[in-house]
């Protein structure tokens, strides 16, 4: 046996392949990489990778959709280790790739192919149209993410069977990109780590409810709010290691029921851990049980119409053979698709802020999220709501996202250098504004800092770095108020009465025009502006369901068997995100909830 190595940069660093060969055999005895990142979704996808080297004994398989990249670089460098061999030519051709790992949906006008996009059946199908089912199974989960995982591994625990089906190459969707954490009250970490020893679901509740502004349904927020504690057991039940707690930033009209709630696990909390928590969800599931197939889409629900009542009782499935199969399922269906994120055409017609940011290639979601489950749920009579908001923050200064790394010195103003908002809100309640104010005037908004406002020990900029952006046109930079008003196009006076209102306020230590409590300093020039520049992780708005998460029908009736959970839903958020560990805390819940429902639990 020889050993051969090569390398090649991936995703998250060069990855090196070594291969070994029987050259007496002329043939591959065994695959390996090194240097591979550890918690990463490129971890994840090598991992599927090499378990199909080694069961082929090749090196010419496919990069894994949903890790392309760094199961991209692992398989050139496989196949540059191998060609040293003397026994081994192999061309390296173009291999099929359908999705990518980096979450920036940029990466596809780069030349990464999209995935493909499955086309949907326009036409109902029938159990009378079914002539033989491939498989059944108690429950089948529609996607892999974070809601679906929760569902699979619940009904898995419950001794129920379970099918969970996935579009990509790996598990995860857009849950791995998130940084996995969650929001409960009245754990006994929160009490243990912070000054909010009385905090409760209850008031939990309250602050989402305001946030929600009226657009959302007490029943889903409390359900959720009530069981977010004994979901954070549920997953350190299974390996996960919570260790600390912090806030969100403000929502100025909520501050009455705000605490620190937001739980981060060991090796969590940035963009990316999100993978920690499904690999020890989807391992828990496929413990217990549960199956799981990959790069197969749902294109169809079947329904049973007899009795005047409609019913799902099972799933069509495409796989990359584009031969149509049919799934029954005995007891339900999970859709768990995410919502409309990297849909262009249902944004337009459902999302305009969220448009107008796919539009602008800024949503990191996964390309699969195209909102298949809303689509099909719809084809049946499914009713949907909560659509209109969209997850936005600015990927470049991280500005509203967490309570320990308040604003720095500086106000937001409008294209006619106007103050609009309280900048230290959380970060898709500023960027809600953001997007008003820009379609409104149809012209930019900018962040105005001055050169002692990067002094700050939360600045997202030092003098190294700003002087990069300004040379890079990212920022803008002037030496009076004046001249920067014209390099950006706003109203010198108003731009010069906006900056001179909020210094002589932050003098006295408050904000009496939007109540900011956090980075009121006045600040002095050279004078900056950053344009705000959202970036994307999803959309709001979904198929309507009740607590239960069954999907109802356009009269609120339950469409049996037919259940959505997570993103894939909507009503448990409002018109925008009101803050980190929503998104993972209620795609955990519902997860959870529907498989609960389907199982009479």
């Amino acid at each position: 046996m020889k050993q051969f190595s090569a390398e090649e940069k991936g995703f998250h660093g060069t990855i090196k392949a070594v291969v070994e060969i029987d050259e007496d055999k002329g043939q591959i005895n065994k695959v390996w990489a090194e240097n591979v990142t550890p918690n990463t979704i490129g971890a994840a996808g090598i991992a599927t990778w090499l378990e199909k080297a080694n069961q082929t004994k090749s090196v010419e398989i496919d990069a894994v959709s949903g890790a392309s990249i760094s199961t991209g670089a692992l398989r050139k460098a496989a196949i540059t280790s191998a060609n040293q061999s003397k026994v081994l030519s192999i061309k390296e051709n173009v291999d099929t790739i359908s999705g990518a790992s980096q979450s920036d949906s940029n990466t596809v006008k780069a030349g990464i192919p999209e995935p493909a996009n499955y086309p949907l059946l326009k036409d109902e199908i029938t159990e009378y149209d079914v002539d033989t089912y491939e498989n059944e199974f108690d429950v089948i989960v529609v996607g892999a993410g974070g809601a679906g995982l929760a569902a699979a591994a619940t009904a898995a625990e419950n001794h129920a069977s379970v099918m969970v089906i996935e579009k990509q190459g790996i598990a995860g969707g857009t849950t791995n990109y998130s940084g996995g954490v969650i929001q409960a009250a009245g754990t006994k970490l929160q009490k243990e780590t912070t000054q909010f020893q009385n905090d409760t679901p209850e008031n939990h509740e309250r602050e989402y409810m305001k946030a929600g502004e009226g657009r959302v349904y007490q029943d889903l927020v409390h359900d959720f709010t009530q069981n977010s504690p004994k979901n954070i057991a549920w997953l350190a039940k299974m390996g996960i290691k919570w260790t600390n707690v912090y806030g969100h930033t403000e929502i100025p009209y909520a501050k009455d029921y705000f605490a620190d709630r937001i739980h981060v696990y060991e090796n969590g909390g940035a963009s990316g851990n999100g993978i920690i928590l499904t690999q020890h969800l989807l391992n828990y599931a496929l413990d217990l049980g549960a199956k799981i197939t990959y790069n197969t889409a749902v294109v169809g629900l079947i329904t049973d119409n007899t009795d005047n009542q409609r019913k799902v009782v099972g799933v069509v499935t495409e796989g990359t053979d584009h031969q149509l199969k049919y799934l029954k399922a005995r007891r339900g269906v999970v859709l768990a698709t995410a919502s409309i994120d990297q849909n262009l055409d249902l944004a337009k017609d459902l999302s305009p802020q969220h448009y107008e940011d796919v539009k602008a290639h800024h949503c990191w979601s996964v390309p699969t999220d195209q909102g298949d489950g809303i689509v099909m749920g719809m084809s049946i009579g499914a009713a949907i709501t909560g659509f209109g908001g969209t997850i936005d923050f600015d990927a470049r200064t991280g500005n509203g996202t967490d309570d320990r790394v308040p604003t720095i010195p500086s106000i937001f103003v409008n294209g006619n250098g106007l103050r609009f908002v309280n900048e230290d809100s959380t970060y898709a309640y500023e960027f809600r504004a953001i997007f008003n104010q820009e379609k409104q005037l149809d012209k930019p908004t900018y962040q105005i800092f001055g050169a002692d406002s990067i002094n700050e020990k939360t600045s997202p900029w030092n003098k190294e770095s700003l002087e990069n952006d300004v040379k890079s046109g990212l920022v803008v930079e002037a030496d009076s108020l004046e001249e920067l008003a014209s390099k950006i196009d706003v109203p010198a006076a108003n731009l010069v009465n906006s900056v001179n209102t909020w210094n002589k306020n932050a003098t006295n230590g408050n904000d009496p025009e939007y109540g900011r409590t956090n980075g009121i300093k006045a600040f002095s020039g050279p004078y900056y502006a950053y344009r705000n520049t959202p970036g994307n992780l999803g959309a709001l708005g979904g198929l309507k369901i009740n607590k239960n998460c069954n999907v109802l029908d356009v009269y609120n009736q339950p469409i049996t068997g037919l259940y959505a959970a997570g993103l894939n839903a909507g009503g448990w958020l409002g018109s925008y995100y009101p803050g980190s560990g929503t998104a993972i805390g209620g795609i955990i819940h519902q997860g959870r909830r529907a498989a609960k429902s389907i199982l009479g639990l």
